[in-house]
Parts: C-alpha cells; sequence; structure tokens
C-alpha cells in the first residue's frame, strides 16, 4: 500500500554574502591569499546562482587549502542545489572530519541521507546535528523522519511534537506525526493530525490523501473517496490520490471505477507497479483475464514481488 512520501526539507544557501566573506576571513586567517580569493568568489556565484561556476572556484580553493571545513560544506550545498545529493554528502562528510563541529554539515548530510532513502546513515548524523544545535527544529524533524523511516513511530513522535510545539501551525510535520500514528494503528490522533493539516493547509493535497487512508483502513470508504476526490482537485495530477481512491472503489466492487483510477495513475507515474497489479486484478475480476493477467505481469516484471503470488492465484501461471 503506498502513502505519501514524509516531508523533506530543501537546501538553500541562506547565509548572505557579507557575512560568509567575514567568515572565511576571520575564520581561515593562515590560508593563503590565493585560496581566500577562490572561496570568497565561490560565495558570491553561489549567492547569484551560479553554481557550476561556485563549485569550480571551490575546487580551487579546496585544491590550495584541502582541510577548509567551510569551503566543503559549501560546495555541497551548491551539490545538492543541482541534484548531486552523493557528491554532496561527500563534501558534508568532509566538512565534518575537518570539523567534528560543524553542526550544520551533518544536518544537510542527514537530511540528504534522508532523500536518498539511506534512514541509517540519516539517523546518525541528525543525532550528531541535535547534539550540537538543541532544539533547532530542521535536525528535530529530519531525525523523526529517519526513525519514522527507520520504523520507530515513538522516537519519530516525540521528535515531532517537539517540532509542533515551536511551530503549531506546520501542517507537513503534523501530517509526518499523522502517518507516525497511523503506522501505530491510532487511527484517532492520526485523523486529527490530518484534520488539523488541512485546517492550517486547506490546498494540502497530502493532508486529504493521508487521511483518506486512514479512513479507508477504517472501513469508512464513502469518507475516503471524498478525501482522495479532493485531493485530486487540488492536484490533477496527485498519483498517490488516484491509486487509493482506485483501492477504495475495489472495496466497494466498483470495478470499472478502480480500473478508471488505476489506469490514470498509471498514466501520471508509468513505473507505479501497485496500480499495475491492482488493475489487473480488477480486470480479472470483470472477465478480461488475458488483460489483467498482462497487467499483473508487468507489476511483476517492475519489482513488486507480491504481484508473482498475485499472477499465480488469479492467472495460473
Amino acid at each position: 500500500m503506498k502513502t505519501v512520501q514524509p516531508y523533506r526539507n530543501n537546501h538553500k544557501m541562506s547565509r548572505t554574502v557579507t557575512l560568509t566573506l567575514l567568515v572565511a576571513l576571520l575564520s581561515f586567517p593562515s590560508l593563503a591569499q590565493e585560496s581566500v580569493k577562490y572561496y570568497n568568489s565561490a560565495i558570491t556565484k553561489a549567492q547569484q546562482g551560479d553554481m557550476s561556476g561556485a563549485i569550480t572556484d571551490f575546487d580551487k580553493c579546496l585544491s590550495l587549502d584541502p582541510e577548509n571545513a567551510d569551503a566543503y560544506y559549501w560546495r555541497g550545498l551548491a551539490k545538492a542545489a543541482i541534484g548531486q545529493a552523493n557528491e554532496a554528502i561527500a563534501d558534508f562528510g568532509n566538512a565534518t572530519k575537518h570539523n567534528p563541529s560543524h553542526a550544520d554539515a551533518f544536518l544537510r548530510r542527514g537530511t540528504l541521507y534522508n532523500n536518498v532513502g539511506n534512514p541509517e546513515a540519516a539517523l546518525s548524523n541528525l543525532e550528531a546535528a541535535v547534539n550540537l544545535l538543541p532544539g533547532n527544529t530542521d535536525a528535530l524533524l529530519n531525525r523523526g523522519i529517519a526513525n519514522a523511516n527507520l520504523g520507530n513511530h515513538k522516537k519519530a513522535i516525540e521528535d515531532f511534537d517537539k517540532v509542533i510545539a515551536a511551530q503549531p501551525n506546520n501542517d507537513m510535520v503534523l501530517i509526518n506525526r499523522g502517518i507516525s500514528y497511523r503506522k501505530l494503528e491510532d487511527y484517532d490522533k492520526a485523523l486529527e493530525d490530518f484534520a488539523a493539516a488541512i485546517r492550517f493547509n486547506k490546498l494540502s493535497a497530502e493532508g486529504y490523501v493521508n487521511r483518506g487512508i486512514v479512513y479507508r483502513m477504517k472501513e469508512e470508504y464513502e469518507n475516503a473517496i471524498a478525501d482522495y476526490t479532493q485531493a485530486i482537485v487540488i492536484d490533477p495530477n496527485n498519483s498517490d490520490a488516484f491509486y487509493n481512491r482506485g483501492i477504495a472503489y475495489a472495496k466497494r466492487d466498483q470495478h470499472q471505477d478502480a480500473i478508471r483510477d488505476f489506469s490514470k495513475a498509471i498514466a501520471i507515474n508509468p513505473e507505479d507497479a501497485d496500480s499495475y497489479m491492482n488493475r489487473g486484478i480488477e480486470k480479472v475480476i470483470t472477465g478480461k483475464k488475458d488483460d489483467g493477467c498482462a497487467d499483473i505481469i508487468t507489476a511483476a516484471n517492475l519489482g513488486l514481488v507480491i504481484a508473482v503470488e498475485e499472477r499465480n492465484k488469479f492467472c495460473g501461471y
């Protein structure tokens, strides 16, 4: 069963050029003048949005001063900004290697590890970030996400609680906590969080989808369908909303409606193995065995292990 992915922070350069230049000059008095020149030029280019130029100048700076932790950190931010996640992770690692107290580098590396699907590595970095930045909501939020991705939902909720105490109107944190409550089968608290998220952000498609999932688990299919439909109104390209509404229709034996929604989810995301499998099952149920089995086989070919079992069950091979 698919769910909306937890919220992830974006990486943004937030320091001003003037402040950063001052940091460069004060923090590294022994740097060669040429190294400082490249460092400051790189920061200026990054602030102007020229990430490739910034990376080139950081490369030159680090060739002259290979232990400059801040240069690694800022080059990591530039690489993250252009989608080079693994390279950015390596740079943040070098920043913490040369400055074990570089809290921002631990935070950014942990956040990126969350984003690339390595929650174990994320957690170790975010533990360090929280220790160095007590009460920092970004560090707490991302540690909560790492714990949630590891199935440690009670620990995740503890972190989300702290963030919500500081930011009570943050709909995305409420959604993350609601997901953890749902995983713990505390459906009433999950519904409260999703309702609050929707109240604070009436255009939260994620809030409606996740509340719909809880309603579906409670077998309140009419409420679930209403929430998925509202999510689709807000975001017509939300494949999760179509997929989950298809599941709800299937539970109500509205097979053609289910097939239509699974088809829409596949049109939005052609790699959606879950939708292929469930559309195939619905087609078999409605007498279109050949077409249905073709869908189930496609799901299996896309790597969905359970689709092999469903193929044996519905197709006999």
